[in-house]
């Protein structure tokens, strides 16, 4: 017994470390390490709070499973929640860290770590109150105007946490109003805004009821817009050698009342109708101006007037065929080798009708000219007042120039 008892602790320590040892070996062999990331859920929520953290983010889990017997780990093996009936809602709405819970929910399974091991949680109070209804009908189309909207709920209840709440002024139902004019009658969705007009708490707040119906009387009124003003002109022509250069109209334009649909078919508006037919001067005329049916001037606007026709003589042209002669040759032969031309001339219409060939012989100079052969340019002098050259077909003319003839040799007497 001695023997046994003796050096007793050292004998201890060896059966520890093999012990240790051979557990070491054991576990090495037998368990696998490894990690899965899951969503971490609230839990123990008071149904007087809200969380306004919402989605509260992954945690990453460390666990050991055996070897021993294979399995298929997936994420709903565990539960990672938070429990929030640990948030001290003294200092709601103030974030706060909560520690995650996890758990294996399967036998085999242990849990090593977790990472992070604790979130941000922000938690406010439900508050529930009664805020105003408001209609919005938004631009209201010209010549259109709108009675008081009737709303089947003057007030609905807005829930939601009671830092959300806190900012909303009213609920507020947009609705369009059409151009057509038609009365609106309908069921509008509401949204919660502040005092700004600005949306509040989407997604984080609930209306009751969601929609009210909304009831517009739209009428029609009568809208102001400038035309312009548009001389009417009776068929007929200024007299012969005059035309009409210019057209004013004084104002040019006015501004004229109607119904909407009146007014978007008058794109300007005619005077009675004018005359300048057989007319050689300028021309004025005080004239009314002629309204269609349901249209009328605006305050202080003319019902008459005045049109100046501005009456110009006529510019035409007019071709003449001539021949030509030469000029300047002196002792010399001049000889065009083309019997006409023809030349084109512009003006006003009496003063070309004035106008005889006769008159409007073109010449060519041959002064100082060799005898040979030449192109000479034809050259109109002595136009009257008004009447300009355009041109001379053809451009040249060409011209022989031939000495004088020798005088006859005188016959012997015998």
């Amino acid at each position: 017994m001695g023997f046994l008892l003796r050096n007793w602790h050292l004998k201890l320590s060896a059966v520890l470390l093999a012990t240790v040892l051979y557990s070491g070996l054991v576990f090495s062999g037998t368990f696998d390490e490894r990690t899965i990331r899951l969503r971490v859920e609230p839990a123990n929520a008071s149904r007087d709070t809200f969380v306004l953290t919402g989605d509260l983010g992954l945690v990453e889990i460390r666990y050991r499973i055996s070897n021993d017997e294979p399995i298929t780990v997936a994420a709903n093996d565990f539960a990672a929640r938070v429990d929030l009936s640990e948030y001290d809602m003294e200092r709601s709405p103030q974030p706060q860290q909560l520690p995650i819970e996890v758990s294996s929910l399967r036998e085999g399974i242990q849990v090593l770590s977790v990472s992070p091991e604790s979130v941000r949680v922000e938690v406010d109070t439900i508050e529930v109150r009664r805020v105003p209804v408001e209609v919005d009908p938004g631009v209201i189309p010209d010549g259109l105007e709108i009675d008081d909207p009737v709303v089947s709920d003057e007030e609905v209840e807005v829930r939601g946490p009671a830092s959300v709440v806190n900012q909303v002024d009213r609920a507020l139902a947009l609705i369009a109003i059409p151009a057509s004019g038609i009365d609106f009658n309908d069921a509008v969705s509401l949204t919660a805004v502040d005092i700004a007009g600005q949306p509040v708490g989407e997604g984080l707040i609930d209306v009751e009821p969601e929609t009210v119906s909304v009831q517009v009387d739209v009428q029609t009124v009568e809208t102001q817009t400038a035309v312009a003003v548009r001389p009417d002109i009776e068929p007929g022509t200024p007299a012969p050698g005059f035309a009409l250069a210019a057209l004013s109209v004084d104002p040019v334009s006015v501004s004229i009342v109607g119904l909407p649909e009146d007014l978007a078919d008058v794109a300007s508006i005619l005077t009675d109708p004018i005359s300048i037919d057989g007319a050689s001067s300028d021309q004025t005329f005080e004239v009314e101006l002629q309204l269609p049916d349901g249209i009328t001037l605006a305050d202080g606007e003319p019902s008459v007037v005045t049109v100046t026709a501005s009456i110009v003589p006529s510019v035409s042209s007019r071709t003449f065929i001539v021949g030509v002669v030469c000029e300047g040759a002196g002792e010399n032969a001049c000889l065009p080798r083309l019997d006409q031309v023809a030349i084109t001339l512009s003006g006003e219409g009496d003063a070309l009708s004035a106008l005889d060939a006769g008159e409007l012989t073109p010449t060519v100079d041959a002064s100082g000219l060799a005898p040979g052969e030449y192109s000479l340019t034809p050259v109109i002098a002595g136009l009257p007042d008004g009447v300009e050259l355009v041109g001379v077909n053809p451009g040249t003319v060409p011209v022989t120039i031939a000495g004088p003839e020798p005088a006859p040799t005188p016959t012997p007497v015998p």
